[in-house]
């Protein structure tokens, strides 16, 4: 495609969707490069963060996944290079947290470049059912917390219609 026709096409586009449409589309560093032919380069590419985590477009630490059944919820928790006593679990109703530190363990070598987390880390996952901790049962098994709790299903009481 043409870069003149493509400029076009987005400012047609602009004024049929109003000015700040394109503005929440792309990200404005990247439209200028982008409109000026010249190469994009990600922010803070050249250099590696202690953390192991760009500022922009990361994903949550730690990772989860939420199964359910009708009898059972299980949430597992990915904390890969982890000993379980450098984890915390809470709960306040539906909102579980899970707080710790991940540890270079190489602290005899200089870290240059890293894609993984490191620090202080807390995150509140929202249980889809409100629940105590003395429902709960957490195992810790190969860089995976396993949360499960079984779900008490309350039957209502069938209501006579005269």
């Amino acid at each position: 495609m043409d870069m003149d026709k493509l400029k076009q096409w987005m400012e047609v586009a602009k004024n049929m969707n109003g000015g700040d449409f394109w503005n929440n589309i792309f990200d404005q560093d990247f439209a200028k490069q982008f409109m000026n032919e010249q190469p994009y380069t990600a922010p803070n590419s050249s250099t590696a963060k202690q953390s192991g985590r760009e500022e922009k477009n990361t994903p949550p630490f730690p990772a989860i996944d939420i199964l359910e059944g009708e009898s059972e919820v299980l949430v597992v928790i990915e904390v890969p290079g982890m000993k379980k006593e450098n984890l915390e679990l809470g709960l306040n109703g539906n909102s579980l947290t899970i707080k710790g530190k991940a540890i270079l363990n190489h602290s005899d070598l200089k870290l240059t470049y890293s894609e993984r987390f490191y620090g202080d880390f807390q995150r509140q996952i929202r249980l889809p059912d409100t629940v105590s901790p003395n429902q709960l049962s957490a195992k810790f098994w190969n860089g995976l917390l396993f949360v499960s709790y079984h779900r008490i299903i309350e039957k209502g009481e069938s209501i006579p219609i005269d």
